[in-house]
């Protein structure tokens, strides 16, 4: 299942979609990812450091603690506690841009994707510069508390196989 904001599959710019609202964001957090997953881990971050690049200081104030190194999608990440911190963090959902006043930086992202674990399987991929979440081998239990969201988010949620068909046909254009 994957969830994209707004998704035109036809019309003259399908496929398309917008941005996740803040209010649409935190709902899923809450309601889904902060009740099973139990850690968190940035795509091409494999220590704290990572995420200070040049003394940008953006995660200075997040509790970072580290679980153990995980191998996400041919890449190794840490893993980080999806503590009260964190969580309180990622609902304010803009943590993922960033504008300086720098010649280096004019817009900064820490990274591409957010990846969030139940245990060390990986049940939900965050692809920012794409606004879309990617629900992974979830269980019975996890697919519940899906059909828990409430109707106004859980209508964005789509199959794969509906986006795959929407790529193929726009190509053929």
């Amino acid at each position: 299942m994957i969830f994209l904001n707004n998704l035109e599959i036809s019309g003259a710019n399908y496929p398309s979609w917008d941005t996740i609202p803040d209010e649409v964001w935190q709902g899923i957090l809450n309601n889904f990812i902060f009740k099973i997953s139990d850690s968190f881990a940035f795509m091409g971050v494999s220590k704290k450091a990572d995420l200070f690049p040049n003394g940008l200081s953006y995660f200075n104030n997040w509790k970072l603690d580290i679980i153990e190194l995980i191998e996400v999608e041919d890449d190794i990440v840490c893993r980080f506690q999806l503590n009260e911190s964190c969580k309180s963090k990622l609902l304010e959902y803009e943590f993922a841009v960033h504008s300086f006043k720098s010649k280096q930086f004019s817009n900064y992202y820490e990274f591409d994707q957010l990846y969030f674990f139940s245990g060390n399987r990986l049940v939900v991929n965050y692809i920012n510069h794409e606004s879309m979440l990617d629900f992974i081998d979830l269980n019975e239990t996890e697919i519940k508390f899906i059909e828990g969201l409430e109707p106004h988010i859980k209508k964005f949620l789509i199959d794969p196989s509906v986006l795959t068909v929407a790529l193929e046909a726009a190509k053929m254009k």
